[in-house]
């Protein structure tokens, strides 16, 4: 009978240990733990449940938890790891603390380094590191892969970095504290797409930087893209508001395959040599790109404008517009700028074999284009130089020499003959039309 009783009191010591914790109230704990991680965090805490488990290690479990006044932060699970061997030591050590399902609003990532810093005075809890799984990060107008993140802590309680993987195995990121709330961020990526319009598609990029409560600084961008390259600064603030500035430099980019990104109607092919300046500003990060201001100048070699001839529109006597064809260019230069949605072109000059032009063009927020381009053709040992009016869509260009343009080219012909009269007849009958209050367009 010894043996029997021996093996009731295992069992029931068995039983105790393992439903004990099933006894206690854990959700009375609830509120105490809200106050402490919300002295810590700076935040309000909500936590839905909190329970117990021995398996696969003892760990305390919560579920449904937010953070801030507008549950910024969401979480569907936090599993807490201790370190039995400490529990009874003055300073109790978590081994690990892993978050599943998180979503975090892009407005928070400002107040979130505070989180992670010492407050000092003598150390109580002390954490290892912390794991967030399948994290989303919501801003309008942006699409983000899910991700995850492991925050690593040094034994002084301080943070000691935080190590960013896309799910997809795409992106990586390494945040440093260098002071307070600074980090240093190192950026890789591989076939990755840019979450915001444009959605540039990166064959490699890679990007040094900082972060601090007030703004992103990536002060080294150098990517490749659509055959050519990328290299620049950039910088996002938010403490008033969100503003975006910095410059770029591209250079040898297919533009067949990056206009698309802009507008899927506009077709020049060749390779694009650019240097841009860019400013934004709005109230939400998705509102940047509405209220752009960029410029810079652009070079294209050996390519192809599809949807108008300007050889074939240079012809000043025309009874009919100009639609459809193509130029054909050595190399094709200008400035732009980008006002919002209005984009205008100026000093463009195209030239090819037997055609040089130069001008200047606007194109409004619905893709209707206005300007003016002067043509210039070699017709055998003359050349030809017509001002042509740049009318239509983005899709569908027109071009036809201006009325002074056609008028002064009958009477120069009458006059003088085909050819020469024709010739200098456009270019008095132009000059005329400045002279007295033409609208270059």
């Amino acid at each position: 009978m010894k043996w029997t009783k021996r093996l009731f009191i295992i069992l029931v010591v068995f039983l105790a240990v393992i439903g004990l914790p099933f006894l206690i109230p854990l959700n009375a704990y609830i509120p105490e733990i809200e106050k402490q991680a919300g002295e810590k965090l700076h935040e309000p805490v909500k936590i839905g449940s909190l329970r117990f488990s021995l398996v696969p290690l003892p760990h305390v479990a919560l579920e449904r938890i937010t953070i801030g006044a507008q549950q910024e932060v969401r979480i569907a699970s936090i599993k807490v790891i201790p370190n039995l061997s400490s529990l009874f030591s003055p300073v109790k050590i978590l081994r690990d603390i892993e978050l599943d399902t998180v979503f975090i609003r892009m407005d928070m990532l400002g107040r979130m380094p505070v989180w992670f810093k010492s407050e000092g005075g003598p150390q109580t809890v002390r954490i290892e590191k912390v794991g967030l799984n399948h994290v989303t990060l919501e801003s309008p107008g942006m699409t983000l892969p899910l991700f995850s993140v492991t925050v690593n802590m040094n034994p002084d309680g301080d943070l000691k970095n935080v190590l960013l993987a896309s799910d997809d195995g795409k992106l990586k990121l390494d945040a440093t504290p260098v002071s307070g709330s600074n980090f240093d961020l190192k950026l890789s990526a591989q076939q990755w797409r840019f979450p915001v319009d444009p959605a540039f598609q990166f064959d490699v990029l890679n990007i040094a930087g900082a972060v601090d409560s007030e703004a992103l600084r990536l002060r080294d961008i150098d990517g490749k893209l659509y055959g050519g390259t990328l290299k620049g600064a950039a910088e996002l603030n938010w403490k008033s508001g969100w503003k975006l500035s910095g410059d770029l430099k591209g250079k040898r980019v297919a533009l067949e395959s990056l206009l698309p990104l802009f507008n899927a109607k506009a077709r020049v092919s060749g390779q694009l040599d650019a240097k841009a300046r860019f400013a934004m500003k709005a109230r939400n990060a998705s509102q940047l790109a509405d209220n752009s201001n960029i410029e810079g100048d652009f070079s294209i070699n050996k390519g192809v404008l599809h949807g108008f001839d300007l050889a074939s529109a240079a012809q000043p006597i025309k009874t009919k517009e100009v639609r459809g064809g193509q130029t054909e260019f050595e190399e094709f230069s200008g400035i732009f700028n980008i006002a919002g949605k209005d984009i205008r072109l100026s000093k463009l000059n195209i030239s090819s074999g037997v055609l040089n032009a130069n001008g200047d063009v606007e194109i409004s927020p619905s893709k209707q284009l206005s300007g003016k381009v002067y043509a210039e053709v070699k017709k055998g040992v003359s050349l030809v130089s017509v001002p042509l009016r740049v009318s239509g869509t983005l899709h569908d260009p027109v071009l036809f020499p201006t009325g002074m343009a056609v008028t002064g080219a009958v009477v120069g012909t009458a006059i003088l003959g085909p050819g020469v009269g024709t010739s200098l007849g456009v270019s008095a009958a132009d000059k005329l039309d400045s002279w007295f209050g033409g609208k270059k367009k």
